[in-house]
């Protein structure tokens, strides 16, 4: 059989360990794995993705001696790695008959092997199995959307800087026409929607705009004395055109936003809490990951975003910083410059316990961190009063 050019051999994984198995549901060859749950869970997890172990090389080598030219296999990440790395003839198949005959009498091999020496001590070994791939799954799906939100916070980051050059770009042009509005109009979302909806200053009705600004009266007021000068239509197109592209650009960012904001609250409820969702988001991407932002040091933590002032401040030998992105939340960039740094240092504290609350335990302490901190934050003011 196994000497024929023709001969071809299932290769099937299963919990007991990796079997070489015949059309006609003989077992020809197999390499049983230790009947430890950690090991098995390990070896399953390798295998999908794909990678050759122990287990796996040494059947095929035995599968291989015995003269078979072709391996069949449903996993098709492990095929393709036996192909590219053995050079062996590999098949792969959605189903297979001998899988199917595995799962069936997988209590009977497991004794007449010698796996376990009763079936409740396989049932045993299958469910820890069992939650130990599920957590191996959930923890690697949980890397990829933390990687997905990393890249997600640069995305916006880069679209902030855009948004405020292109922003300016918009309010030096159309201020040619109408100066005035540019004290007016702080926002710049506002401010480029005015100037698509109007175009010209003439244009521009107190009643509709009162709908885009709260200001709008004294724009109306400014048209009448307005220094700027007068633009034809064709002039003004360009400009109208990139105040649209600027609005387009501002409701990507909103829903970027509130993305962000979904997937962290999710991932990291506790930092979430404290930080606030594109806060905590924002320090996970400085950080490199959640695990290396909950390794940190609250102090570190307090100074992430601030790495070239404190080289500056090294070098120049002036007064280090006090905050890095944590300036952000609401609690420090409030906060009077006599307890800013104490603010700082008390949020960064709370960040860290949090930051390790949601990757080690998954405990919920969000609230509780942020009750301790705003009584922090009291007394630190009453102490500075008195």
């Amino acid at each position: 059989m196994g000497s024929s050019e023709s001969s071809k051999i299932h290769m099937e994984e299963s919990i007991l360990g990796v079997f070489g198995i015949g059309e006609d549901n003989e077992i020809v060859e197999k390499t049983l794995y230790q009947p430890d749950p950690k090991e098995i869970a390990e070896a399953l997890s390798k295998q999908l993705n794909g990678e050759l172990t122990r287990e796996v090389d040494e059947t095929i080598e035995k599968l291989v001696k015995r003269g078979f030219k072709k391996l069949i296999f449903t996993n098709r990440a492990l095929a393709n790695s036996i192909r590219n790395r053995r050079g062996v003839d590999v098949e792969v198949v959605a189903r297979s008959d001998t899988g199917e005959y595995l799962r069936a009498n997988i209590e009977a091999l497991a004794m007449k092997f010698g796996f376990v020496k009763e079936i409740p001590q396989l049932y045993k070994i299958n469910k820890e199995v069992s939650v130990l791939m599920s957590q191996r799954g959930i923890g690697k799906s949980l890397s990829e959307r933390e990687s997905i939100t990393i890249q997600s916070v640069q995305l916006l980051n880069e679209l902030d800087k855009s948004l405020n050059s292109l922003s300016g770009k918009l309010r030096d042009w159309y201020g040619l026409h109408f100066p005035e509005m540019s004290r007016l109009v702080e926002d710049h979302w506002t401010y480029a929607l005015i100037v698509k909806t109007f175009g010209n200053r003439a244009d521009i009705d107190e009643t509709e705009a009162s709908k885009i600004s709260p200001r709008a009266e004294d724009i109306s007021k400014a048209i009448h004395s307005s220094i700027g000068a007068l633009l034809s239509q064709e002039d003004l197109e360009p400009i109208r055109e990139l105040a649209s592209n600027l609005d387009s650009l501002y409701m990507y960012r909103k829903n970027l936003e509130a993305y962000i904001e979904s997937v962290t609250r999710e991932r990291t409820p506790n930092l979430s809490e404290v930080a606030g969702p594109i806060l905590a988001a924002r320090l996970i991407e400085k950080a490199g990951g959640l695990k290396k932002l909950a390794l940190m040091p609250s102090s570190t933590i307090q100074l992430l975003g601030a790495e070239k002032a404190m080289f500056r401040a090294m070098k120049s030998r002036s007064r280090p910083p006090k905050h890095g992105l944590i300036f952000q939340h609401p609690i420090v960039h409030s906060a009077s410059r006599s307890v800013r740094g104490k603010a700082a240092r008390s949020l960064a504290a709370k960040l860290a316990i949090a930051a390790r609350a949601d990757y080690f335990s998954g405990s919920s302490l969000g609230a509780r961190l942020r009750s301790e901190l705003n009584t922090k934050m009291a007394e630190i003011y009453r102490v500075h009063k008195g």
